[in-house]
């Protein structure tokens, strides 16, 4: 497909849905294969606004054209800048406003061909500026810029008075045999006269003023001491410029036509994982809502079995007491009938006591039922606004996409016309401007954003609100040595899941490098990132963790950086928050002590060292929102846990672990309650790490230390985390846990500081 026909491609840039053919811009080969005159499209020499052949065509910085006074209209008003009608880059309005715009005369030269070749077509009738003979007119003289009939014709070829006008002569067999090209037009026309004086002709070409044709005398005068130099050497350098960025818009092109697929296979991708997300959320809705109604249903039949037991022990034991009663004497009827009322009313109220908590029960499984119905809604409603917010992205790349395509277009059209024509002045003067433009379009090309991350959209299951009790396995399901590193100073410090089913451990490497690294359910490496510390940071390189999406999780490293992992190609982005302790003066070690998300909205929410009582909140671009507040007695966030809108926080330094509140529209945070301590062996104990299951059950590991973990104890809590349920001791010298989903159940891994290793408990819903 020749260049000058890329208006065809406008469809793709509108719908942005149709497959992007390659379309070639291989400039040298146009270059070698000059096109008639006819191949160039007709919308090409025609103005976007007015819709007709340009008049006084003046041309933006972008390339694009406007008729003088279609562009004066477009700037009126505007004070400035303002916007291009066609590709949107914002122009700047020269102090002279419409004259300080260039004007293209190289289309203005393409113009006059135009009416000469329409004029022969149409078979118009001219008159001779030779002669009053009133013959057929059958040429065109550009320095005398008139129509000639053939004697007048034949007298300019043949008459030394006309000998510098005879190489400027268009005959109308030229344009009859369809051999005309751009660049022997270009020969045809007389060298451009000077901008100043426009009574001689330019013998030079001024660089330093936009390469415009100058006459000697300007040389001594407006032009004196400017960068003077003959046109055919500017217009080589600007030809042999012009093809060096062509050649990398070239290499560029296909960032820009694959974005098409790029962006359907996205919007397919957001729409098929929507839909299978919701159809397997209602399939855990129907099984939910079934196994309650069935609790319910079995609570009901309990009751009913009870009563009819009740009913008739109640009146076999009434029978026996009449029957004794009538086999004694009547005086003490009395005494039994005193009885048999005392047995009616105490199973009276067993009745009633049964009734009150069997309703009880099946209250609480209706407000459970509730509650699924809330979640199942709610989970519909942030699906459905990701879906919109994907889908709002991707159509803003593919506006984008649209003008970069434009802009591709329009650049192809006028490189090819103005290269084709071999026209030194042209060169000289289109050449640098068509130039710029491809620059800029190589550098915006360049920082495209990545499409493939649009189609990552945040989802969890549902909680699981029909289980009353998660027992833990009393042992070690399986042991696996994490072979992470080999390195003596290697030390695992976080540990967490994502829905992909991987598990993600991260630590110090070194004195000063930490690691993040993915593994498989056996303990086998998948990827691993080793990253350095910065230079100049006192602090050791401790690294946590934390799920933030189905395949990416949130990091913080001791020395100062937070950033997200991609576990599926290893990417990592980190920012410094250094500065964000540069008020706090009265503690000396200041750094990011423990990290978790809340994958709702997004956030990421940092701990940070002892006596400095703050949390600082971040977005998934890792953009600093807030600052968090803890209250007075809260001492050091050794871990949290965002849990029902709440933060659960690990406080090694007092020994023990809170509920806070997690206000957005509140600076300072407020104490709710301190969850129950364990009472083993007489030792204090210190919370390490925290986590919870699917059914919202809160686990903490305890160790009877703050810093080198030794003796270690695992308790488990009610939902709400008030309720201290189990409490089970595993492996000296653990330091982290996480849950993880498997096909046999979910599992609690709790993996221990150094050397790597990850121990396995099940967790058994009752």
């Amino acid at each position: 497909m020749p260049v000058i026909e890329l208006h065809q491609y406008l469809d793709f840039c509108v719908y942005m849905r149709q497959e992007i053919p390659v379309i070639p811009l291989n400039f040298e080969t146009n270059m070698a294969c000059p096109s008639p005159w006819k191949d160039i499209a007709d919308t090409f020499f025609e103005c976007s606004i007015c819709l007709d052949l340009f008049k006084e065509p003046k041309q933006l910085p972008c390339l694009h054209r406007f008729c003088k006074q279609c562009l004066e209209s477009i700037l009126e008003g505007q004070v400035g800048t303002f916007e291009c009608p066609l590709c949107k880059d914002v122009c700047k309005i020269p102090n002279n406003r419409i004259d300080g715009f260039k004007t293209d005369f190289h289309m203005k030269s393409m113009l006059q061909f135009i009416q000469l070749q329409k004029t022969f077509e149409n078979k118009e009738e001219r008159e001779c500026i030779g002669c009053e003979e009133n013959l057929k007119v059958t040429s065109y003289c550009f320095i005398c810029t008139g129509f000639l009939c053939v004697q007048c014709y034949q007298f300019h070829l043949t008459k030394k008075m006309f000998v510098k006008h005879q190489k400027h002569l268009l005959a109308l067999n030229d344009l009859e045999g369809n051999s005309l090209t751009q660049e022997k037009l270009a020969s045809l026309m007389e060298a451009p006269r000077c901008h100043i004086h426009p009574e001689h002709k330019a013998k030079l070409c001024c660089c330093t003023c936009g390469n415009f044709p100058v006459c000697v005398t300007c040389t001594y005068d407006e032009h004196k001491g400017h960068e003077l130099r003959d046109v055919r050497k500017v217009a080589n350098d600007e030809r042999d410029y012009l093809k060096e960025i062509l050649e990398e818009l070239v290499k560029r092109k296909d960032t820009v036509f694959n974005i098409a697929d790029k962006i359907n296979k996205v919007n397919n991708d957001v729409l098929s994982f929507v839909a299978e997300t919701k159809a397997k959320w209602k399939t855990q809705y129907k099984d939910q809502t079934m196994e309650l109604q069935n609790k319910k249903e079995k609570e009901r039949r309990e009751f009913t079995r009870f009563k009819t037991v009740l009913e008739e022990s109640t009146r076999n034991k009434i029978k026996e007491l009449e029957t004794e009663m009538e086999a004694k004497i009547r005086e003490i009827k009395d005494e039994y009938d005193r009885m048999i009322k005392i047995k009616i009313r105490e199973s009276k109220e067993k009745e009633d006591t049964k009734r009150n908590e069997i309703e009880n029960r099946a209250l609480k499984i209706v407000e459970k039922m509730n509650r699924l119905d809330a979640v199942m809604n709610e989970r519909n409603k942030t699906i459905d606004e990701q879906q919109q917010r994907k889908l709002r992205e991707t159509q803003n790349l593919s506006d984008l996409c649209n003008q970069w395509v434009n802009k591709f277009e329009n650049l192809s059209t006028i490189s090819s016309s103005v290269l084709e024509s071999h026209n030194h002045w042209t060169d000289a003067q289109c050449i640098p401007d068509i130039r710029a433009a491809s620059e800029h379009l190589v550098e915006d090309i360049k920082d495209f954003p990545e499409i493939e991350a649009l189609s990552d959209i945040t989802m969890v299951d549902l909680r699981i609100l029909c289980i009353d009790k998660v027992h833990i396995s009393d042992n070690v399901e399986s042991v696996v040595d994490v072979h992470v590193s080999k390195a003596n100073e290697f030390f695992l410090t976080g540990i967490t899941s994502t829905g992909s089913g991987n598990i993600v451990v991260s630590g110090r490497f070194l004195s000063d490098q930490s690691f993040i690294t993915v593994i498989n359910r056996q303990g086998r490496q998948i990827r691993q990132n080793k990253i350095h510390k910065g230079k100049g940071s006192p602090l050791h390189p401790f690294r946590h963790c934390a799920a933030l999406s189905r395949d990416k999780i949130a990091s913080v490293c001791e020395s100062n950086q937070v950033g997200v992992y991609n576990i599926q190609d290893g990417s990592f982005t980190q920012n410094s928050i250094t500065s964000l302790f540069d008020d706090i003066k009265t503690v000396v070690l200041k750094y990011a002590s423990s990290i978790t998300t809340d994958t709702k909205r997004g956030h990421i929410i940092v701990g940070t060292s002892p006596n400095i009582r703050l949390l600082f909140i971040f977005d998934e671009q890792l953009n600093f929102i807030r600052a968090l507040k803890l209250p007075e007695v809260m001492k050091w966030s050794r871990d949290i846990l965002y849990h029902k809108g709440v933060l659960l926080i690990c406080d090694a330094e007092s020994g023990c672990a809170c509920a806070v509140t997690m206000d957005t529209s509140k600076t300072e945070a407020e104490l709710l309650y301190e969850l129950p301590k364990p009472d083993i062996d007489g030792l204090t104990w210190y919370p390490l790490s925290i986590c919870k299951d699917r059914s919202d059950f809160v686990y903490i590991l305890w160790s009877q230390t703050t810093h080198s973990p030794e003796k270690c104890i695992i308790t488990q809590y009610s939902q709400d985390g008030q309720q201290l349920l189990t409490t089970k001791r595993t492996e000296y010298g653990a330091r982290c846990m996480t849950t993880l989903m498997t096909e046999e159940g979910e599992k609690l891994l709790v993996a221990t500081y150094r050397p790597g290793k990850m121990l396995c408990y099940g967790l058994m819903p009752e």
